[in-house]
C-alpha cells in the first residue's frame, strides 16, 4: 500500500507554497502564467513537500487553461499522467483530504481553509471553494505519495 504524507506535512507545504506565490504576486504588476498562476502553485507545493526530489516542473508556456492542457498533452501527458509522474496517485474516492490536488478548469490544492488556487486578477492565492464531503465535480483528485 502507498504511504501518503500526513495532514501536518501537507499543511506546512501548502503554507510554504502559498507564501512563495503571494510574494511573487506582490512583485508583479500582472498575473503571469507559469509564475504566479495555479500551475506554479502546484509546482511550488510539490517542491515544498518533497524538496530536491520533486519532479514537478513545466517546460512550456501557455496563455489560458485550454492551451495549458494542449501543451501538457504535447509533452506526452494528460493531467492524471502528469500528476502520476510527479508522485501522486489518483484518489479512488471523491472524498478529499488536506494535501490533495485537483483539476477543475485549473489546479487546486485542498488546504485546511478549503480548496485554494490563484486568481487571474493578480490577488495571489485565494480560497476558491469550500471543501465538500464528496467532490463530484472535480475531474481529477490526486494524493501525494511519500517517497
Amino acid at each position: 500500500m502507498n504511504k501518503h504524507y500526513t495532514e501536518d506535512e501537507c499543511a506546512e507545504a501548502i503554507k510554504v507554497a502559498t507564501d512563495i506565490i503571494n510574494e511573487r504576486t506582490r512583485g508583479l504588476e500582472e498575473y503571469t502564467r507559469g509564475t504566479n498562476d495555479c500551475a506554479a502553485l502546484l509546482v511550488e507545493y510539490d517542491k515544498a513537500l518533497r524538496g530536491p526530489t520533486s519532479k514537478a516542473q513545466l517546460n512550456f508556456t501557455w496563455d489560458n487553461p485550454r492551451e495549458f492542457l494542449v501543451n501538457l498533452k504535447r509533452s506526452g501527458f494528460t493531467v492524471e499522467e502528469y500528476l502520476e509522474s510527479c508522485g501522486y496517485t489518483t484518489a479512488t474516492s471523491k472524498r478529499p483530504k488536506i494535501g490533495d490536488v485537483a483539476f477543475a478548469g485549473g489546479a487546486m490544492i485542498a488546504s485546511p481553509r478549503g480548496w485554494i488556487t490563484t486568481t487571474e486578477t493578480n490577488e495571489g492565492v485565494v480560497v476558491a471553494k469550500q471543501m465538500m464531503y464528496l467532490e463530484l465535480h472535480m475531474s481529477v483528485i490526486a494524493r501525494p505519495i511519500k517517497d
